[in-house]
C-alpha cells in the first residue's frame, strides 16, 4: 500500500509540474479602454486598434501602451507584469527554465487598462 501511495503521489507531482506554460500559456489577452471612444491604441509602437479593443500578447513582449486621439493629449502607460504563482509547480520539472524562456513565469496585471483622455488646451 505504501509503495502504491508513493507512486501515486510521485505521478501527481509530475503531472502538476507541467508548468505555467502548459497551465496558463505564454500568451495573455489584454483589454484597453478609455473615457472617449475611438482612441487609437499602440502597444510597443504598433497600432492594435481603437478603444475599446482587446488583443493577445506574448507574456514576455509587451512593454508600453500609448493612447492617442486628435483633440486629446496622448497618454502612455507601462504594462506591468507580476510573477505567476503557477510557475512554482515547474520547479520540480525543469527548474522553471521553460517558463522563463516563454515568459509564462509572468502574467500581465491588470489585464485591463483604462485611461482618462485629457482634452488639449
Amino acid at each position: 500500500m505504501k509503495k502504491f501511495l508513493v507512486i501515486a503521489l510521485s505521478s501527481l507531482v509530475l503531472l502538476l509540474s507541467g508548468c505555467a506554460t502548459i497551465i496558463s500559456g505564454s500568451n495573455q489577452t489584454l483589454t484597453f479602454n478609455s473615457n472617449v471612444e475611438g482612441v487609437s491604441v499602440y502597444v510597443d509602437g504598433a497600432l492594435i486598434g481603437k478603444t475599446p479593443v482587446s488583443a493577445s500578447f506574448k507574456k514576455n513582449k509587451a512593454q508600453t501602451v500609448m493612447f492617442t486621439k486628435d483633440g486629446y493629449e496622448s497618454v502612455t502607460r507601462n504594462i506591468t507584469k507580476e510573477f505567476d504563482p503557477v510557475a512554482v509547480l515547474n520547479i520540480f520539472w525543469d527548474l522553471s527554465t521553460t517558463d522563463f524562456i516563454t515568459g509564462a513565469v509572468y502574467e500581465y496585471a491588470p489585464n485591463a487598462i483604462y485611461v482618462e483622455m485629457p482634452v488639449k488646451q
